[in-house]
Protein backbone atom coordinates (compact mmCIF):
# COMPACT_ATOMS: atom_id res chain seq x y z
CA UNK A 1 0.00 0.00 0.00
CA UNK A 2 1.59 3.77 -0.86
CA UNK A 3 2.68 5.55 2.08
CA UNK A 4 2.07 8.82 0.67
CA UNK A 5 3.54 10.27 4.18
CA UNK A 6 7.21 9.61 3.01
CA UNK A 7 6.63 12.25 -0.03
CA UNK A 8 5.86 14.91 2.09
CA UNK A 9 9.42 15.85 2.40
CA UNK A 10 9.97 16.12 -1.17
CA UNK A 11 6.52 18.32 -2.01
CA UNK A 12 7.63 20.76 1.24
CA UNK A 13 11.45 21.57 0.45
CA UNK A 14 10.59 22.79 -3.03
CA UNK A 15 12.56 20.36 0.54
CA UNK A 16 11.74 16.78 15.16
CA UNK A 17 13.56 17.52 18.05
CA UNK A 18 14.58 20.97 19.85
CA UNK A 19 18.31 22.30 18.94
CA UNK A 20 20.66 24.80 19.47
CA UNK A 21 20.29 27.95 17.32
CA UNK A 22 23.88 27.73 17.33
CA UNK A 23 24.12 25.21 14.29
CA UNK A 24 23.25 27.89 11.37
CA UNK A 25 22.74 31.54 12.84
CA UNK A 26 25.95 31.61 14.69
CA UNK A 27 26.90 34.77 16.86
CA UNK A 28 26.01 37.95 15.47
CA UNK A 29 23.83 36.38 12.51
CA UNK A 30 21.31 35.40 15.36
CA UNK A 31 18.63 37.79 16.48
CA UNK A 32 17.62 36.89 20.30
CA UNK A 33 13.97 36.36 19.76
CA UNK A 34 14.77 33.59 17.33
CA UNK A 35 13.71 29.76 18.06
CA UNK A 36 14.71 26.99 15.78
CA UNK A 37 13.89 23.40 15.77
CA UNK A 38 15.71 21.04 13.54
CA UNK A 39 14.37 18.96 11.10
CA UNK A 40 15.64 15.49 10.83
CA UNK A 41 19.11 14.31 11.06
CA UNK A 42 21.50 12.79 8.21
CA UNK A 43 20.45 15.61 5.63
CA UNK A 44 22.00 15.47 2.40
CA UNK A 45 21.12 17.60 -0.83
CA UNK A 46 22.52 16.76 -3.84
CA UNK A 47 25.36 15.30 -2.64
CA UNK A 48 26.10 18.18 -0.07
CA UNK A 49 25.65 17.62 4.09
CA UNK A 50 22.99 20.30 4.98
CA UNK A 51 21.37 20.86 8.25
CA UNK A 52 17.39 21.98 8.14
CA UNK A 53 15.21 24.17 10.90
CA UNK A 54 12.22 25.39 11.44
CA UNK A 55 12.30 29.21 12.43
CA UNK A 56 10.06 31.12 14.30
CA UNK A 57 10.86 35.09 15.50
CA UNK A 58 7.71 36.36 17.19
CA UNK A 59 9.07 39.34 18.41
CA UNK A 60 11.03 40.39 15.90
CA UNK A 61 9.80 40.96 11.97
CA UNK A 62 11.71 40.41 8.65
CA UNK A 63 12.26 43.50 8.58
CA UNK A 64 13.53 44.02 12.03
CA UNK A 65 15.76 41.05 11.37
CA UNK A 66 17.17 42.90 8.17
CA UNK A 67 17.71 46.07 10.15
CA UNK A 68 19.65 43.72 12.32
CA UNK A 69 21.59 42.32 9.95
CA UNK A 70 22.19 45.41 8.11
CA UNK A 71 23.48 47.24 11.58
CA UNK A 72 26.25 44.55 11.87
CA UNK A 73 27.12 45.00 8.01
CA UNK A 74 26.59 41.67 7.15
CA UNK A 75 25.32 41.10 3.25
CA UNK A 76 22.25 39.54 2.43
CA UNK A 77 19.40 39.97 -0.33
CA UNK A 78 15.85 38.26 -0.62
CA UNK A 79 14.06 37.42 -4.12
CA UNK A 80 10.82 36.50 -3.61
CA UNK A 81 10.11 34.26 -0.30
CA UNK A 82 13.92 33.07 -0.46
CA UNK A 83 16.52 35.67 2.13
CA UNK A 84 20.17 34.72 1.85
CA UNK A 85 22.89 35.13 4.34
CA UNK A 86 26.34 35.06 2.66
CA UNK A 87 28.21 34.63 5.86
CA UNK A 88 29.26 30.95 7.30
CA UNK A 89 29.28 29.78 3.84
CA UNK A 90 26.16 30.88 3.07
CA UNK A 91 22.42 30.09 4.49
CA UNK A 92 19.12 30.30 3.29
CA UNK A 93 15.96 30.75 4.98
CA UNK A 94 12.30 30.08 2.77
CA UNK A 95 9.97 32.76 4.07
CA UNK A 96 6.79 31.15 5.07
CA UNK A 97 4.96 34.02 6.72
CA UNK A 98 5.48 37.12 7.57
CA UNK A 99 3.90 40.12 9.31
CA UNK A 100 4.69 43.99 10.74
CA UNK A 101 5.75 41.74 14.13
CA UNK A 102 6.87 38.60 13.57
CA UNK A 103 8.18 35.96 10.80
CA UNK A 104 8.78 31.82 9.80
CA UNK A 105 10.43 30.26 7.38
CA UNK A 106 12.98 27.12 7.10
CA UNK A 107 16.42 27.65 7.52
CA UNK A 108 18.91 25.38 5.14
CA UNK A 109 22.78 25.23 5.69
CA UNK A 110 26.10 23.46 4.90
CA UNK A 111 27.32 21.43 7.48
CA UNK A 112 30.64 20.36 8.29
CA UNK A 113 29.78 16.63 8.82
CA UNK A 114 30.47 13.34 6.74
CA UNK A 115 26.68 11.95 6.52
CA UNK A 116 26.49 8.32 5.10
CA UNK A 117 23.86 8.06 2.09
CA UNK A 118 21.71 5.83 1.48
CA UNK A 119 22.67 3.60 -1.54
CA UNK A 120 20.17 1.77 -3.92
CA UNK A 121 20.68 -1.67 -4.71
CA UNK A 122 23.61 -2.79 -8.04
CA UNK A 123 20.60 -3.94 -9.67
CA UNK A 124 18.54 -0.40 -9.72
CA UNK A 125 19.76 1.46 -12.56
CA UNK A 126 19.04 5.21 -12.62
CA UNK A 127 20.81 7.83 -14.53
CA UNK A 128 21.93 11.31 -12.10
CA UNK A 129 18.74 12.62 -10.66
CA UNK A 130 17.88 16.35 -10.70
CA UNK A 131 17.44 16.60 -7.42
CA UNK A 132 18.91 14.03 -4.31
CA UNK A 133 17.26 14.88 -0.90
CA UNK A 134 17.81 12.43 2.07
CA UNK A 135 16.94 12.96 5.81
CA UNK A 136 16.57 10.79 8.66
CA UNK A 137 14.06 11.15 11.32
CA UNK A 138 11.90 8.68 13.40
CA UNK A 139 14.49 5.89 12.89
CA UNK A 140 13.98 5.76 9.23
CA UNK A 141 16.47 6.89 6.26
CA UNK A 142 14.39 8.60 3.37
CA UNK A 143 16.06 9.03 0.69
CA UNK A 144 14.17 11.04 -2.25
CA UNK A 145 15.47 11.51 -5.72
CA UNK A 146 13.44 13.37 -9.02
CA UNK A 147 14.70 11.93 -12.40
CA UNK A 148 13.01 14.37 -15.62
CA UNK A 149 12.71 12.84 -18.67
CA UNK A 150 12.43 9.09 -17.41
CA UNK A 151 11.32 6.67 -19.89
CA UNK A 152 8.15 4.64 -19.43
CA UNK A 153 10.01 1.71 -21.19
CA UNK A 154 13.04 2.26 -18.87
CA UNK A 155 10.07 2.61 -15.89
CA UNK A 156 8.81 -0.51 -16.94
CA UNK A 157 12.22 -2.33 -16.53
CA UNK A 158 12.42 -1.10 -12.64
CA UNK A 159 9.38 -2.44 -11.89
CA UNK A 160 10.56 -5.95 -13.18
CA UNK A 161 13.49 -5.64 -11.76
CA UNK A 162 11.56 -4.39 -7.92
CA UNK A 163 8.94 -7.30 -8.67
CA UNK A 164 11.31 -9.87 -8.95
CA UNK A 165 13.09 -9.12 -5.60
CA UNK A 166 10.10 -7.50 -3.47
CA UNK A 167 8.37 -9.32 -0.70
CA UNK A 168 4.84 -7.86 -1.03
CA UNK A 169 4.47 -4.83 -4.10
CA UNK A 170 1.52 -2.47 -5.52
CA UNK A 171 1.97 -1.64 -9.00
CA UNK A 172 -0.62 1.54 -11.09
CA UNK A 173 -0.42 3.88 -12.91
CA UNK A 174 0.74 6.59 -10.46
CA UNK A 175 2.31 4.97 -7.35
CA UNK A 176 4.16 1.88 -6.78
CA UNK A 177 4.90 0.26 -3.86
CA UNK A 178 7.68 -2.02 -2.98
CA UNK A 179 8.77 -4.15 0.32
CA UNK A 180 12.29 -5.67 -0.18
CA UNK A 181 12.32 -6.97 3.45
CA UNK A 182 14.84 -6.05 6.24
CA UNK A 183 13.46 -2.77 6.42
CA UNK A 184 14.27 -1.18 2.87
CA UNK A 185 11.09 0.06 1.05
CA UNK A 186 11.05 1.70 -2.23
CA UNK A 187 8.05 4.02 -3.25
CA UNK A 188 7.39 5.17 -6.75
CA UNK A 189 6.13 8.00 -8.48
CA UNK A 190 5.75 8.08 -12.40
CA UNK A 191 2.61 8.52 -14.82
CA UNK A 192 2.75 5.51 -16.91
CA UNK A 193 0.48 6.77 -19.17
CA UNK A 194 2.76 9.02 -20.80
CA UNK A 195 6.30 7.53 -22.35
CA UNK A 196 8.21 10.15 -20.77
CA UNK A 197 7.67 11.56 -17.29
CA UNK A 198 8.83 12.62 -14.05
CA UNK A 199 10.20 9.82 -11.94
CA UNK A 200 9.95 10.18 -8.16
CA UNK A 201 12.01 7.68 -6.22
CA UNK A 202 11.77 7.20 -2.94
CA UNK A 203 14.13 4.59 -1.32
CA UNK A 204 13.82 4.12 2.80
CA UNK A 205 15.55 2.48 4.99
CA UNK A 206 13.76 1.61 8.51
CA UNK A 207 15.99 0.33 11.97
CA UNK A 208 19.77 1.29 12.24
CA UNK A 209 21.61 3.05 9.60
CA UNK A 210 25.40 2.84 9.58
Amino acid sequence: MMKKNYFLCFFVLLLMQASSVNACLVNNLKEKHMHLIQIGKNTILNGSPIQMYDLVSRSCSLECYMNFLDKKNIRFSKQGSLFYIAENDGTTIQIFSANQQSFSGRVVCPSKAKYKLLQTADYIKLPKATTDFQSEDYGEVNRTMVFKSFKRKDYQNLITQLQKRSKVSDVNDAFSYFDLGEGNEINLIFDARKSISTLVFVNIKKGSFK
